[in-house]
């Protein structure tokens, strides 16, 4: 079941954070938390994200945002969560200005997706919502909000073992990360890591704090 949390100040400009994919939202909390310290008042989304549906996931956090509250609202997705952003954008803007961040979100596709899309079982592992986001219908942006995308180049994870290009984070290539006209940034870390990186928190409140 979607659903939100909010933490942190309760002045600061609201964060939505959207999790990635075989993941319940707790794994964000390390970065929630910095962005807090930062002054930013984080609000978790969670959404069932391995057999969920992906329409449905943009239109619940539609409303997660919008009940942020707020004179502006950013977002942050991470892996599939950028997709999950990235639809709900497509569907129509926000009420309210903000900027939107993705962390390792294949928004140029998916190797490892294509990989294991190929073979039932491998499919099943993805899940409706990846499939959906990922492989059958390839991710758009529709522009109209400043836009991150950080990528990591630790290759520790799936990646590995599947033989894909470097320079990739375990999961997703540093190339898959691209958008058109965002800012883009790499550093150090595997997939998962990009959650634990001071380093992208920074990015992150450097780039929530120009608007």
């Amino acid at each position: 079941m979607a659903g939100k949390e909010n933490r942190g100040r309760r002045g600061g400009d609201p964060v939505v954070l959207v999790h990635g994919l075989w993941m319940m939202g707790s794994e964000m909390r390390v970065l929630g938390g910095r962005l807090a310290q930062a002054g930013f008042r984080p609000v978790y989304f969670r959404y069932p994200s391995w057999r969920g549906d992906l329409s449905k996931a943009a239109k619940a956090l539609r409303v997660a945002v919008e009940e942020a509250g707020g004179a502006r609202v950013h977002l942050v997705g991470h892996s599939l969560g950028g997709i999950v952003i990235a639809r709900m954008l497509e569907e129509g803007d926000l009420s309210r200005p903000g900027r939107v961040a993705m962390l390792g979100t294949p928004m140029a596709g998916s190797t490892v997706g294509r990989k294991l899309a190929r073979h039932g079982a491998g499919r099943w592992v993805m899940g409706t919502v990846a499939c959906d986001g990922i492989v059958e219908r390839a991710p758009r942006w529709p522009g109209g909000r400043e836009l991150l995308v950080v990528a990591g180049d630790l290759p520790l994870g799936t990646g590995m073992l599947l033989g894909i290009a470097k320079p990739h984070d375990g999961m997703v290539r540093v190339e898959e990360t691209r958008v058109e006209g965002a800012r883009a940034a790499v550093v150090r870390a595997s997939h998962v890591g990009l959650l634990l990186s001071r380093k992208v928190a920074a990015l992150l409140c450097d780039h929530f704090r120009t608007v």
